[in-house]
């Protein structure tokens, strides 16, 4: 492994591979502490004691907001505040270590980036304020005459800054761009490859029931033949539905079909269509129903992502293990959970669960199969209907989804 791959590995370990408020704070958090150092080591003179501690207050209050505000329930633009209080810290910090002298001014390249690259074209400008009343106000608060250099490089250096706040904006918004267009002609692929192998899949198990009812009889080893080439028919079947939903969902071209219906009702019909698959691989599936747990939902589509959650939690179950589907409600939500005592997964996996084809370690390891598009069509469906979906999981502990959907929208 080189250096490089090895930080890249640290850093989703430390981060779960999330680009977090708090994630983007970190570089502001060492480079502040790394400018407090310096200051304490050559004790430097501070022209301004409360405007340091101002500084060291604001900047504590904006770590404190980054660390701990709940960001995935809040406008995640909102945190752009955070490096806006962070050039403020600054500008209070080169005030009280000597202004425009202060060694101090190379801190701002940290927010400079953070704002500079967030999507919007009014970020750079945003970033060119702050520059300029970080680097200016400390200036010309300190009172001193000014030769003609040092009023050229005030007004060059935020120049400079957002030159490159544009650039850094730019390239960002053509990366995004990028990324948007590989996932529109994935999922164009997708669909697709879906409507093509449709008909023949249709077309080939419409043969094999055709078989089963030839006038002559088959032999068993005959019907077994058409046994596998019936369930390996389904299985492509399945996953070519897989497929062209998770295509239709990238695109936001399926629709629900809305109506009041009993979450149980959903619960029972998938515990009864898993039952097979759960005799099969040695699994007891067992049921914690609520009374009743009415709610504004498509049964199909929610049919379909109970089916998926619980296959999963049986394939990843050994012989023995249980699955138990439990459901429940508040006055404004309904909840679905499906815990098993499987093989569980990594807590830095976890976050990467629902994204198209990944496969977490544990479901390579055991060579369990699969093509990782269960989850991502769960997700899919859960957030149609306003709902999250949480997963909590330990290597060898197993696994509970927990779906909380709205009673009605």
């Amino acid at each position: 492994m080189t250096d490089a791959s090895w930080f890249v590995a640290l850093f989703r370990r430390l981060t779960e591979g999330r680009l977090t408020p708090w994630v983007k704070h970190i570089p502001t958090v060492v480079t502040f502490a790394a400018a407090l150092v310096v200051l304490a080591c050559t004790r430097m003179p501070v022209a301004s004691e409360p405007a340091l501690a101002w500084s060291l207050v604001l900047e504590a209050l904006a770590t404190a907001a980054a660390l701990l505000l709940p960001w995935h329930r809040l406008d995640v633009r909102w945190s752009i505040l955070i490096p806006c209080a962070t050039f403020v810290a600054i500008a209070l910090l080169r005030l009280a270590t000597g202004g425009g002298d202060s060694p101090f001014g190379a801190l701002l390249i940290i927010p400079v980036i953070w704002v500079a690259s967030e999507p919007g074209a009014w970020n750079p400008l945003i970033a060119g304020i702050g520059t300029c009343f970080a680097l200016l106000v400390p200036e010309y608060l300190g009172g001193d005459a000014m030769p003609l250099w040092a009023i050229a490089r005030d007004f060059l250096t935020p120049f400079v800054y957002i030159v490159a706040a544009v650039i850094i904006n730019e390239v960002a918004r053509r990366l995004r761009e990028a990324a948007e267009e590989r996932e529109r002609v994935k999922d164009e692929f997708l669909g697709l490859v879906s409507h093509e192998l449709r008909n023949p899949l249709t077309s080939v198990l419409g043969y094999l029931e055709l078989l089963r009812v030839a006038p002559d009889p088959l032999t068993e080893a005959q019907r077994g033949y058409i046994d596998v080439a019936e369930r390996n028919a389904k299985r492509l079947q399945h996953l070519v539905g897989d497929l062209l939903f998770t295509a239709q969902a990238g695109a936001g071209a399926f629709r629900l079909d809305e109506r009041e219906i009993d979450l149980n009702d959903v619960v029972g019909q998938a515990v009864e269509s898993a039952g097979p698959m759960a005799e099969e691989a040695g699994v007891q599936v067992r049921t914690e129903l609520a009374a009743s747990v009415a709610l504004v939902a498509d049964p199909e589509r929610l049919g379909q992502a109970v089916d998926n959650l619980i296959s999963n939690a049986i394939k990843f179950t050994p012989a023995g293990g249980t699955v138990t589907v439990a459901t429940g409600a508040d006055e404004d939500a309904v909840e679905l959970s499906v815990r098993d005592s499987g093989i569980g997964i990594a807590r830095e996996e976890l976050e990467h669960l629902s994204e198209r084809f990944y496969r977490a370690s544990s479901a390579t390891s055991h060579a369990i199969p699969g093509i990782g598009l269960g989850l991502t069509v769960v997700r899919s469906i859960v957030a149609a209907h306003g709902g999250t979906l949480h997963i909590d999981s330990e290597l060898g502990r197993g696994t509970v989804f927990t779906v909380r959907l709205p009673r009605g929208r």
